[in-house]
Parts: C-alpha cells; structure tokens; sequence
C-alpha cells in the first residue's frame, strides 16, 4: 500500500509537469524527456510490486505433497513425486491472491526440449525462466510423439518450479522410462552444496545454484532442509525490506 501511494504521489507530480508543459508549449525533446521519465517510474514500481507479490507467495506456499506413485511390477511403490498439475493445484490460489499469472510456451528441437515460463503481475511487470531437457531414449512401446510429451512435461514441471522458487525433495525418475536408483551423496558432496547455497543472497541466485546441483544432492534430506531455511531467510529479509519502506 505504501509503495501505491508513493508511486501516485510521483505520477501525479509528473503529470502535473507534464500539464504545465503542454501549455507552456515546451520543446518536443523535452517532453520526450518528461513522458520517459513517467515511464520509468511506472516500471520500477511495476518491478518493486512484483517483488512484494512474489515474496509474500512464496512465504505461503505449502510443502508440495507428492501424489503421484509410480510402483514396479509386482505393484511396489518405487517412489512418489509432484505432477506439474498437482504442483499448480496447490500453489494457484496463493497465485491469484497475490496478482500473479503465468503461462508456458514450449519449443521443441531436434533432440531437445525447452519450456519457458513466464511470471506476470496485475502492475505490468513479468519475468521469465526456462528449462531445457533432452529426449529420452525411444523404447519399443513408445512413439516419437509420447517421447517429445514425457520430455515437455518434465520441462514444464521445473520450468515453473524454478519461476516460483518452489523447491522439492522429488528425484527426477519420471523422465526416465526405468527404474533408476540413484546412489547416495557423499559427505563431501554435501558440504560443497552447503557452502555454494550458503553463499546465496537473493531467491534468483539460490534457485539458480539448486539447479546446478546433481540429482543426488538434490535428493539428499541436509540439502534440502538447509536451502529452505536460507530460502526462509531471504524472504523474511526481503517482506521486512519491503515493510520499512
């Protein structure tokens, strides 16, 4: 609400200038100058209102339930993880809420995949980011087709994951077509991920080192706890920042 009405307070002292100048009849140059002036105050309270928007959501996401089974044979469960639909199910009211939409574009290559989500708020500002995945390897009761599908659909899935800062402990077995086990990381492994993720000061930064870790690390139960605290930590920072201004 502050930063509303500090940002009316500004466009309204700049269309009064602007006003004034009409009048006088000033220069076109100088006007170019005024009506860019207006613009970017309107992108930087845009940007300052999507920040706000993003913190407070991310502050009430709840931990994603994993729903999805995926069980061998016999009918053991292997593992559980988010669908993409589950994952928005959860998240879309605390989206809606906070004036924030978004939608996925897919680009198909060759041999690759590429989904790019793109965030946008009620103010006019937005932000985008992507995930690239190649195809899995064809098998004999899959088509080209249901191949380019199971790769999009992992794309999506991280694709929006990492435009909300939405972290889960799930393994990325559903992109593969068999029963992968991944082993376990090792201590030092651990205590790399540790220090490069304690290093973190922004969402942006910390979602881009997570995804630089290895699937192990990313499964790893210390990893995880300790990148949500840091996560935790930065919007507390971010939502009390906000507030004193």
């Amino acid at each position: 609400m502050g930063g509303l009405i500090a940002y009316e307070k500004q466009s309204t002292s700049v269309d009064s200038i602007i006003s004034q100048a009409i009048e006088k009849g000033v220069e076109p140059e100088i006007m170019e100058r005024f009506l860019a002036m207006r613009k970017e105050l309107k992108k930087e309270w845009a940007k300052e209102q999507f920040d706000l928007a993003m913190a407070n959501a991310q502050s009430r996401f709840p931990e994603i339930k994993k729903t999805k089974e995926v069980k061998d044979n016999n009918g053991k469960l292997l593992y559980k993880y988010a669908s993409i639909d589950e994952i928005v199910r959860q998240v879309k009211g605390i989206l809606s809420e906070n004036g924030l939409s978004y939608f996925i574009k897919t680009e198909v290559g060759e041999n690759k995949v590429k989904s790019i989500c793109i965030v946008k708020h009620i103010a006019g500002h937005s932000e985008s980011s992507d995930m690239e995945v190649p195809l899995g390897t064809k098998t004999g009761i899959m088509s080209d087709s249901q191949v380019t599908a199971a790769a999009a659909t992992f794309s999506k899935r991280y694709a929006f994951m990492n435009a909300f800062g939405i972290m889960t402990g799930d393994e990325d077995k559903e992109h593969s077509h068999k029963e992968e086990n991944l082993r376990d990381a090792t201590e030092d492994e651990v205590k790399k991920a540790i220090t490069k993720l304690d290093k973190c000061s922004d969402v942006d930064t910390l979602k881009e080192v997570w995804s630089g870790l290895s699937k192990e690390v990313r499964a790893n139960k210390d990893v995880i706890r300790y990148t949500n605290e840091i996560k935790g930590n930065i919007q507390n920072e971010n939502s009390q920042g906000g507030k004193t201004a």
